[in-house]
């Protein structure tokens, strides 16, 4: 009984302030460069970042990675093969002008793709529009700071 009353205090004291932000990400590569969306808010904004995002409650990091590529690219997924892990940790002002903890744990995929019609406009949540980004050109001043590490994993 100790056991379950303590468990429960410590679900009660974490507050989301307090909980990492775990994310789904896929890694799509055509002719040296990466599918990528322009972020409009959070603590990547004006960077670039993969497309995915946050895993629901009793989602399937399967089925995230395919519902967040589909929002954010308007691409389907026709599969995927785990790459590895990434995690980030900072502070950054929200748009309400208050200072959020920020804890990113992601997890990566290289993804093979069917894009007929890449969606190029803003998703109404988080992303400006989906676009390619020559590997070449893409570094830690203008892309979220998870994606640096695992595209120079993926070029070994």
């Amino acid at each position: 009984m100790n056991h379950l009353i303590l468990f429960v205090t410590v679900l009660i004291m974490t507050s989301d302030k307090t909980r990492p932000y775990i994310g789904v990400y896929g890694i799509f590569i055509y002719k040296d460069s990466v599918l990528m969306i322009k972020k409009n808010r959070g603590p990547y904004k004006g960077k670039f970042d993969l497309p995915g995002g946050g895993v629901e409650f009793g989602e399937k990091i399967s089925t995230c990675l395919a519902r967040e590529i589909n929002e954010e690219t308007g691409s389907k997924l026709l599969g995927a093969e785990f790459v590895g892990l990434g995690e980030y940790t900072c502070q950054y002002v929200k748009e309400d002008q208050s200072l959020k903890d920020f804890h990113h744990i992601g997890v990566y995929y290289l993804v093979n793709l069917e894009i007929k019609d890449l969606k190029t406009g803003a998703d109404g949540q988080d992303s400006d529009g989906a676009l390619f980004v020559p590997i070449a050109n893409i570094s830690l001043e203008n892309t979220s700071p998870i994606v640096v590490p695992i595209i120079e994993k993926i070029r070994k």
